[in-house]
């Protein structure tokens, strides 16, 4: 069974960087509009790239449709909403599919502070031990630092470089791979052109900000098992991770002495 803080942490990580990969493809001319008159598509595409490289901070969201709950991974998000920054500090919460609960988490430099919800702790820990953590906690975070084994995924979930560098794809893509472009729409009430590729029987659009600085808006990866949409939005914004109040948190070596290994 996979340890229920990484499984949210980690399963949030890949799942939200997998649907937007897909900006290292080559692209294929195509008449442009609005503000990106005359690039093609893998033009469009690399002004996206050196956007998110110089992106002091992010606000990610996942929202995860399942056509066939059968084919997800039982750790995988239904939904996650992540802001981080440059600075160490993050913020936000995964919600796990199926109904099997949510977390809150906040990074602050080698801080770090996690509330799972009743749900999540019953789904995760066997027998009465997640209700058992659930009553402990009594809603308070549990808080421990990056170098904790246990808390190290939540780390990975909000490393804004690794981000990056998902989204912006190192991966050289198959020969013979085309992009399109589509007509002008809006999306995360942004004025976008779309970038329409096809990918590994997937169907992969990525709406990039036509007006002002061009960047990546939002990804949308669709296939006949589900469709994952991520926005990215928040470039540079300032990213609010506060430190719960001490009494609403409880250390996780104080948690482990009440109820074991975690």
């Amino acid at each position: 069974m996979p340890h229920p803080i990484r499984a949210a942490a980690a399963a949030a990580a890949s799942t939200l960087l997998a649907a937007a990969v897909a900006l290292a493809a080559p692209g294929a001319a195509s008449a442009a509009e609005d503000g990106l008159n005359g690039l093609s598509a893998e033009e469009i595409a690399e002004r996206a790239r050196t956007a998110l490289r110089g992106a002091a901070s992010l606000h990610v969201t996942l929202d995860q449709e399942q056509f066939d709950g059968s084919t997800s991974a039982l750790e995988d998000p239904a939904a996650a909403d992540l802001a981080m920054d440059e600075e160490g500090r993050c913020a936000g919460t995964v919600t796990l599919t199926r109904g099997r609960g949510a977390v809150e988490l906040v990074k602050r430099g080698e801080e770090v502070w996690v509330r799972p919800d009743r749900a999540f702790w019953e789904a995760q820990l066997p027998g009465g031990q997640g209700r058992a953590a659930a009553d402990t906690l009594h809603g308070r975070y549990v808080h421990g630092t990056t170098r904790d084994g246990v808390l190290a995924a939540v780390t990975e979930a909000c490393d804004l470089d690794s981000l990056k560098e998902d989204l912006i794809g190192e991966a050289t893509p198959d020969e013979g791979a085309r992009m399109a472009k589509g007509a002008a729409t809006t999306a995360a009430a942004t004025p976008v052109v779309p970038l329409l590729r096809q990918e590994d029987g997937e169907r992969v659009t990525l709406y990039v900000a036509s007006e002002g600085p061009t960047h990546l808006v939002q990804a949308t990866r669709t296939s006949d098992a589900k469709e994952e949409t991520v926005t990215v939005t928040g470039y540079g914004a300032p990213v609010r991770a506060e430190a719960p109040d001490e009494q609403d948190t409880l250390d996780l070596t104080t948690l482990r002495d009440r109820l074991g290994p975690l």
